[in-house]
């Protein structure tokens, strides 16, 4: 008699109670989801982090070569020997495009002066670095003399990486 108030797998009543239990399985995987999203977004705001100090580290590499992309412009725009400018270096292509040239003070300290100042200089050497090492170049700044076409040649295999 008590046998009979018991539900059978058979019955509508044991049927029920285990699809109930798969839906309390299902619920436990819900959880487990809640899991995997909050490591996800762990893991997010990681490669954010992550992101940031790449373009920092990029911004700093680009620093650096652009100092040396003055150097070498600087170190090429005046032939110490002859004591004559160099036409064919980018500072002097540079100075004649925003009319700023190069003027050889004959009164004074017989050296050369004027040309671009230093936050012009720094500006376009800072942009010719970032074109070369995101891109190809744009050719609006391009190296002319041998030590210019040689630096930007490493720039560019730098940039490749």
């Amino acid at each position: 008699m008590g046998a009979d108030l018991l539900p059978t797998p058979q019955s509508p009543v044991g049927q029920m109670g285990i699809s109930s239990l798969f839906s309390s399985l299902k619920v436990v995987r819900l959880l487990r989801l809640g899991r995997v999203a909050r490591k996800l977004d762990h893991y997010l705001e990681y490669g954010a982090a992550v992101l940031v100090l790449l373009v920092c580290v990029f911004g700093l590499v680009a620093h650096w070569l652009a100092c040396i992309w003055y150097s070498i412009g600087d170190y090429e725009v005046i032939d110490e020997i002859t004591n004559t400018i160099k036409t064919d270096s980018w500072l002097f292509q540079l100075a004649e495009s925003i009319g700023m040239p190069y003027r050889y003070n004959t009164t004074g300290s017989g050296q050369w002066e004027g040309g671009p100042n230093k936050y012009s200089l720094y500006i376009t050497s800072l942009y010719f670095t970032m074109t070369s090492l995101t891109t190809i170049g744009f050719g609006n700044i391009a190296p002319t003399t041998d030590g210019e076409k040689i630096f930007s040649v490493a720039m560019m295999m730098v940039g490749c990486k």
